[in-house]
């Protein structure tokens, strides 16, 4: 990883859905270039925000196991993504053990991240609740619902 480069930490709390999965939308393509490798299992990504506000230079970094996270790591945390299961009953809950980690970091975007939210195992409502009580944004990336056209603040979906 290059010094002085922040990152966004990028993670799953699911079996099924890998945090590299989630670089591959972010960026576009399927074919990551990976930059630097520590550990065999945290993998950084570098990726260009170029807006009209603001370009930075920043690496995605993939990490499957907080344990992995180093000092390092830790120290150049700018964002955290994480992806949980909405179709269990207990995905919330998977997200937790992270949690103290991300208020140590106090990065300036967290996100939380979800296929779609399910009336039957994770409602909106409760994920809403988990986003506010720990300053997460929830994404979904497949929507049930559209939000409406005259919507002035709608949610965010899906990967661009």
């Amino acid at each position: 990883m290059a010094a002085g480069i922040p990152c966004a930490l990028v993670t799953s709390c699911s079996s099924t859905f890998t945090g590299d999965w989630l670089v591959q939308h972010i960026l576009g393509t399927e074919d990551l270039l990976v930059e630097a490798t520590s550990n065999d299992t945290v993998r950084f990504y570098p990726w260009t925000i170029d807006n009209k506000y603001y370009s930075e230079n920043i690496n995605l970094c993939v990490v499957p196991n907080k344990f992995l996270v180093t000092a390092e790591i830790a120290e150049s945390v700018q964002a955290f993504v994480v992806y949980f299961d909405s179709t269990q009953k207990s995905g919330l809950d998977t997200v937790s053990s992270w949690l103290p980690l991300a208020e140590a970091w106090l990065p300036e975007v967290m996100i939380l991240v979800c296929n779609k939210v399910s009336e039957d195992e994770v409602s909106r409502q409760k994920a809403q609740e988990r986003c506010i009580k720990h300053g997460f944004e929830l994404v979904e990336l497949s929507p049930e619902e559209l939000p409406e056209e005259d919507d002035d603040f709608p949610e965010s979906t899906g990967v661009k």
